[in-house]
């Protein structure tokens, strides 16, 4: 296979369903990549935590790590936005509150995202 692994990762956060023996394939590439355990979870993290802004933007063809450098680079400007209005509105306190708790609540849009791409029967 002559894909990134981010790629491959991110053929899950497509808006496309998948049958079981192409989600296999995928899966199988990462192994033989050494993509497994914490390493394979902390992929997985970056990719839902970046790719949650696909909602906003139906993707049917590839996601990959330029996806991934564009989805961070949002959040960490909307977030800072927002983060820095509570600051200015609240206190500093606030302000890490509303950062870590719009992180929290787009990681775990993401992940459910990557769920979505299962073919169900």
């Amino acid at each position: 296979m002559n894909r990134s692994t981010f790629s491959i990762i991110g053929d899950r956060y497509l808006d496309t369903q998948h049958g079981d023996e192409y989600i296999e394939s995928l899966e199988s590439e990462l192994r033989r990549r050494g993509v497994a355990g914490l390493y394979r979870w902390l992929l997985e993290y970056v990719a839902a935590s970046s790719l949650w802004w696909k909602i906003f933007r139906l993707d049917w063809c590839d996601l990959n790590e330029t996806d991934i450098k564009i989805g961070w680079v949002q959040n960490l400007v909307t977030f800072g936005l927002a983060g820095l209005i509570f600051v200015f509105m609240i206190n500093l306190c606030a302000g890490v509150v509303v950062f870590l708790a719009l992180h929290i609540l787009t990681t775990w849009i993401g992940f459910g995202l990557r769920a979505g791409s299962k073919l169900n029967k």
